[in-house]
């Protein structure tokens, strides 16, 4: 009983002995918590990762920036229609590819023809390969912000040819004046329509349980419309 009970202490001794080595290493004066991320003045893309308070200076991929509201340990770096870089300094040079423009991102398609209405389409790099794109129905791809966007908000984007529908002048309201939202009918879909809003088309999909009547021009409960059976192909933001 002895033996072990003598080996016992003998363990926690060491254990705290160890543990009070650990404290007693020196910290990197940048860290001020254990493990945590931190930004490094005038660069946007560059971070410094403390793991037990040791400080290593972290590079994001080309075409990613640091996001200083990452905690620790998720992955800290984002895209830059996520993470701006405005007051943080600029981003590392870029490693272009016979491909992409960096390494990492969304850019224009080389395949997208705007002026033509081909405006969903848009390349995404990943370590500099490009793969090809398409945003969701009713949608274009934005170069200004890199996501996809409502057409109307993308000038190269020639709205009417790329949704296939050209607003009617708008009818007028009770007050005399022109109604600033109309809705009307998507083809023979049930539950797609197309809002106009000041003239713009905008397309857009009923909530779920839903159907356009295009008597009201509202999205109302699915089963007071006659659908025959014809189900959404698909939905839109």
């Amino acid at each position: 009983m002895f033996k072990y009970l003598s080996l016992a202490v003998i363990l926690g001794a060491a254990c705290a002995a160890q543990a009070a080595s650990v404290e007693l290493q020196p910290r990197n004066p940048l860290c001020t918590e254990r493990n945590g991320y931190f930004s490094v003045e005038g660069k946007c893309d560059s971070y410094i990762e403390c793991r037990d308070f040791s400080a290593n200076e972290m590079l994001c991929p080309d075409g990613l920036h640091y996001n200083p509201r990452a905690a620790w340990p998720d992955y800290p770096c984002g895209y830059p229609s996520d993470v701006s870089c405005e007051g943080r300094g600029v981003p590392q040079p870029a490693l272009p590819t016979a491909e992409c423009p960096h390494e990492y991102g969304f850019f224009p398609s080389q395949l997208a023809q705007p002026e033509a209405g081909h405006c969903g389409q848009y390349r995404m790099c990943v370590a500099g390969v490009a793969i090809e794109m398409m945003c969701p129905p009713g949608l274009a791809f934005n170069p200004d912000n890199a996501r996809c966007d409502w057409p109307d908000l993308v000038p190269s984007c020639k709205v009417e040819a790329y949704l296939g529908f050209q607003c009617p002048p708008a009818p007028l309201g009770e007050n005399g004046e022109p109604l600033e939202v109309v809705n009307y009918k998507f083809e023979d879909n049930c539950y797609a329509f197309y809002s106009c809003e000041h003239g713009k088309p905008r397309l857009l999909s009923c909530d779920e349980g839903l159907a356009f009547d295009a008597a009201s021009g509202h999205c109302v409960d699915a089963d007071k419309v006659a659908c025959a059976g014809n189900k959404a192909p698909f939905v839109v933001a």
